[in-house]
């Protein structure tokens, strides 16, 4: 993405598309992507042995169990710790996009550029606030007509769905076979626990695929909006009940 032109300040900030840390998102659910494949191979590793186990209980297989479970558990270890980086980067985006979208349509969103941050930390309630916050900035980054007019139609909002939907399902999923993993005590459990965390794992490949392309897609929606100049700023908001779900 070119560099982003400069355009006069708005309410004491100065707009920036977040191209920079796009890149940097993209690089990291590379990472995400790399380390989800790894503990998908682990994954697959102890459900195949723990039903080589079940037809032969022989000590040899079992000692190639206990060396998958090791395996296993470096992949997740290494999982949470590109997640956290990711996470952090992610939130840093999202703020900055929700800000970004503030000075575009003033008022279209109730909730304040603060909840962009803030209401991923909410019990429950993060299961709907951030993709609340992600739809009215979908809608509010629409670029202008060229006769100043926000164009005609508005952006389909799959991207937004494809990406929240993948990504809650992941760790649903996770959490269930995380919790089944780790209450498994027969062979049996052990082998369906390893499978939903296959599951989740793939789904979380998914989901960091469909992130990565809402991320591009919707800085370079502000990164148009923005080269607009002044009269792309402060826009005419589009109706709360046009952009966001019932």
């Amino acid at each position: 993405m070119p560099a982003v032109p400069a355009v006069p300040e708005v309410k004491g900030a100065r707009l920036s598309a977040p191209v920079g840390l796009a890149i940097a998102l993209t690089a990291l659910f590379a990472l995400v992507i790399g380390f989800d494949a790894y503990a998908v191979y682990a994954d697959w590793n102890v459900r195949a042995l723990a039903d080589r186990a079940l037809a032969d209980p022989s000590a040899a297989v079992y000692a190639d169990l206990e060396r998958g479970y090791g395996l296993m558990d470096r992949a997740g270890t290494h999982q949470r710790r590109i997640a956290i980086l990711t996470g952090i980067v992610f939130v840093v985006w999202f703020h900055r996009t929700r800000t970004n979208a503030e000075a575009f349509a003033p008022g279209a969103d109730r909730l304040r550029p603060g909840w962009a941050i803030g209401g991923w930390f909410v019990p429950l309630a993060n299961f709907w606030l951030p993709y609340r916050i992600a739809v009215a900035t979908w809608g509010s980054s629409t670029p202008l007509a060229a006769d100043g007019g926000r164009a005609a139609g508005r952006l389909p909002l799959m991207p937004v769905n494809l990406w929240w939907g993948s990504f809650v399902l992941s760790k649903v999923v996770a959490w269930y076979g995380g919790r089944s993993y780790g209450g498994a005590e027969s062979l049996e459990e052990v082998r369906d626990a390893a499978t939903t965390v296959l599951v989740g794992d793939v789904v979380d490949i998914v989901a960091a695929v469909l992130a990565v392309l809402y991320v591009r897609r919707l800085t370079a929606l502000q990164h148009a909006r923005i080269a607009q100049g002044p009269r792309g700023v402060a826009g005419t908001p589009v109706p709360m009940a046009e952009r966001l779900p019932d």
